[in-house]
């Protein structure tokens, strides 16, 4: 396994037992806040629908890249040969990701947004640092996540050919293998 594989798996640990569940604290945190009930009803209600669109986006991108990426990821990097075992098209999945973190970051500026009214401008504690870690933490470690993953294509010779092979292009070509 060559060294950009030990670090991409560290990154991967990073995110699965450091910044994702600090976001699902805050998350929750936010949601059951006993304070929102101080606010005006059809608000507080509005408040809550956007941070659990949040939370089910959120989760399902968790569970997306726990069973799909980060493993196929992984195998693009462990696999000896194209030939023992089917690889993964990391384009197709690294879209995926990039589609459903721009949903959760859609949900991020309309909480955004509501917290900058009036009503909540003040208050909302627990909510408006939801909002801020989502903001600074999660887009900072998703950046460095997808551009990791655009330097290793760019710069790692053994995740590079894998991928083209899991496209079923020709590594040193970049296009179709020869039918024979």
């Amino acid at each position: 396994m060559c060294k950009h594989a030990d670090q991409t798996e560290e990154f991967i640990h990073h995110l699965l037992e450091n910044v994702y569940p600090c976001l699902e604290l805050k998350l929750q945190n936010a949601i059951h806040c006993v304070y929102l009930k101080e606010y005006d009803e059809e608000q507080k209600d509005y408040l809550l629908e956007l941070m659990q669109n949040l939370r089910n986006d959120f989760s399902s991108l968790v569970t997306c890249e726990q069973k799909l990426v980060f493993p196929s990821v992984m195998k693009v990097f462990n696999a000896k040969s194209a030939k023992e075992v089917p690889l993964p098209n990391l384009f197709d999945l690294m879209q995926l990701t990039r589609s459903k973190e721009h949903k959760i970051m859609s949900h991020v500026h309309n909480l955004t947004s509501l917290l900058d009214t009036n009503t909540f401008k003040n208050g909302a504690i627990k909510q408006h640092d939801l909002a801020d870690s989502f903001n600074i933490n999660f887009v900072k470690e998703k950046y460095r996540w997808n551009k990791m993953i655009e330097d290793r294509l760019n710069s790692c010779s053994c995740f590079r050919s894998n991928v083209f092979k899991g496209l079923g292009l020709d590594p040193k070509t970049n296009s179709l293998p020869k039918q024979v």
